[in-house]
């Protein structure tokens, strides 16, 4: 027994002494060669690309979607000494010069082991013959992709917007949010400004590769979410039918000329349809326009100059990026204004002179009605119908004494304040990128243009805000909030595109809120004292012409022309409409007159929102301010 004894325990003996010898050699002799083996060893990451968020209109309909793409990526490093070999079999193979396959290759956005995309839209054909003769082309792949797809073509392009591939100097703080170089991202429109919602969440893939790229194992996989869809306020027929009435009123107004007999350029212009109690866009359309498919597969050098270098500026969105000299779609408002101050009353007359000067002034400035002849006494209400300047001029004189005896205080401001209030002189906030503020002049404004103004602030700087002339600016969407507000009892709407933000499984993510809540200082009546003077406007004034025979029994429209100097250039043509639930806003850049440029765009316009007969008109001559 205690011989059975020894012999198990020489066992054990021994086979502890082997079991230290391995345990040494693992740890000691074997320990670089396991150093070089982990080294070898890495964890790879796949990154999959989920798919953007979709854009329909207030009805469903698609305006933006996806569609797969195939496209060729290069790895520079992975190419290795067969590089020059594989672009010119590569180059072949896509029929691309091999100059502009190489330049694409030195695109100083990515990093040599980032794979390149070089080609988009191959064929099929392309995908298998790199897949079958792999060895050939080293460092090359073929990847389906989802790019966009723009199913109504241009229509609404400023306000859907475009993806763009990401700079260099931007990828540093965009990779901390998941991006990759070669990724593309909202560069204008709803795609700029819903980036976060649209984009969605990519998928990523670990796994343990070894030196030789061969996969060991997997370690994980987190599966791509989709973004989330923009639901708009835009109605497709009406903004079908806002850029098709712009387009043929810029072409229509190309047959006028102006006060010095050359013809209109009218080369430029805007339409709003603006839901006036909500604040909701139901159309925007600003010319001249672009094709969003253009960028999906890459601009051709005419697309490319035309976009970006054309003095024609069609990247430009007109209805909220620029502002414009109103001419006389202000009136209304800065009635309002001196209704509010006391300087003007429902009930009070004032002469339409053919001139104006303010009293006391001893610079000698002539203030000139659009009309020599004395138009005698009229209402607040008949000034606006037929547009007299002079009326406004001494109301703005008002004005201009307020500030000279309160200059200190802040009530020496009561019209850029009472403008202000409107929202002119800042953004709107609508949910489009690069939205532009306008201009309010004032004194401390004026200090900064001494050219304009060497004695500071004078009285024609009031007399001509009142008119809305020469130095005060306003988007058209500016224009539509206010005439809004006038519209809808006083309250002051914010503006905005998208309805809802809908995640892929249906919950609601983002809905504007607070669309209404700010509200102007004006009576009910005075403001549909303002209401009925628009209408006169349609009926007795100077839009008389254009909406002759229009069915105001059926549906009512007020409105206001407007004729803004813009010196060097044509003057700017203006109308501004009050309809039943909406506001019409339509601006041509060198249009002419407010009545004979702008104004049928937006009676047109109207037509088609209502299912009404066209019954002609547009083409009265003549003039208004």
């Amino acid at each position: 027994m205690s011989s059975r004894i020894k012999v198990l325990a020489l066992l054990v003996a021994l086979m502890f002494v082997a079991l230290s010898t391995r345990l040494w050699f693992l740890q000691v002799l074997a320990t670089t060669q396991f150093q070089r083996d982990a080294r070898a060893n890495s964890v790879r990451f796949v990154y999959t690309e989920p798919l953007r968020g979709l854009m329909y209109d207030d009805r469903g309909r698609p305006l933006v979607e996806n569609q797969e793409s195939l496209e060729v990526r290069v790895n520079r490093d992975a190419m290795g000494d067969q590089a020059e070999a594989v672009v010119y079999r590569l180059a072949r193979l896509l029929n691309v010069p091999v100059r502009v396959l190489v330049a694409r290759l030195h695109d100083k956005r990515y990093y040599s082991f980032q794979p390149i995309p070089v080609a988009e839209f191959v064929q099929p054909r392309v995908r298998d013959y790199i897949a079958e003769y792999q060895e050939l082309f080293p460092g090359v792949d073929v990847v389906p992709t989802s790019v966009r797809a723009y199913p109504q073509g241009r229509t609404a392009a400023h306000i859907l917007g475009y993806l763009g591939p990401i700079f260099a100097n931007e990828y540093d703080k965009l990779k901390n949010k998941g991006y990759q170089q070669s990724d593309v991202i909202g560069r204008s429109g709803l795609e700029q400004v819903y980036e976060r919602y649209l984009r969605g969440t990519q998928g990523i893939q670990k796994f343990i590769v070894n030196s030789n790229g061969e996969t060991i194992r997997a370690l994980g996989v987190k599966d791509p979410t989709a973004g989330d869809d923009l639901h708009l306020t835009i109605d497709l027929r009406i903004q079908r039918a806002a850029e098709r009435q712009l387009r043929e009123g810029l072409v229509r107004a190309r047959a006028g000329t102006d006060s010095n007999h050359r013809s209109l350029q009218a080369n430029a212009g805007a339409v709003i349809v603006m839901d006036a109690q909500t604040g909701a866009i139901k159309a925007m359309a600003s010319l001249p326009n672009y094709d969003p498919r253009w960028l999906v597969q890459g601009l051709t050098k005419s697309e490319a100059n035309y976009l970006y270098k054309s003095p024609a500026a069609p990247s430009l969105n007109r209805a909220i990026q620029l502002g414009y000299v109103p001419g006389s779609t202000f009136k209304p408002i800065t009635a309002l204004a001196a209704l509010k101050e006391g300087f003007a009353t429902i009930g009070g007359y004032y002469p339409c002179d053919a001139t104006y000067t303010h009293p006391g002034d001893t610079s000698g400035t002539v203030f000139h009605n659009w009309t020599t002849a004395n138009l005698g006494m009229m209402s607040l209400a008949r000034a606006i119908t037929i547009s007299c300047d002079t009326v406004f001029d001494r109301f703005g004189s008002d004005f201009y004494n307020q500030y000279v005896q309160n200059q200190l205080s802040d009530s020496g401001l009561l019209l850029q304040n009472d403008l202000r209030e409107f929202g002119f002189g800042t953004p709107t906030g609508i949910d489009l990128p690069s939205e532009g503020s306008g201009l309010v002049p004032d004194p401390a404004w004026a200090k900064t243009q001494r050219a304009l103004f060497p004695d500071g602030w004078v009285p024609g700087g009031d007399i001509l805000t009142m008119i809305g002339s020469t130095y005060v600016m306003a988007t058209p969407l500016q224009l539509a909030q206010a005439y809004s507000a006038i519209a809808n009892g006083g309250h002051l709407c914010h503006p905005h595109v998208v309805d809802e933000v809908v995640a892929p499984d249906g919950t609601v993510v983002k809905q504007p809120q607070g669309r209404c809540i700010r509200t102007i200082p004006y009576a009910p009546s005075e403001l549909a004292y303002i209401r009925g003077a628009l209408g006169s406007v349609i009926t007795s004034g100077t839009a008389s012409c254009t909406f002759q025979g229009f069915p105001t029994s059926k549906v009512w429209v007020g409105g206001k022309t407007g004729t803004a100097e813009r010196p060097p250039h044509q003057d700017t043509s203006w109308f501004a409409a009050n309809a039943p639930k909406y506001v019409v806003i339509a601006m041509v850049e060198q249009g002419g007159f407010g009545a004979t440029g702008a104004a049928p765009i937006a009676r047109h316009l109207i037509e088609d929102i209502y299912h009404l007969p066209d019954n002609g008109s547009g083409g009265c001559g003549g003039g208004d301010l």
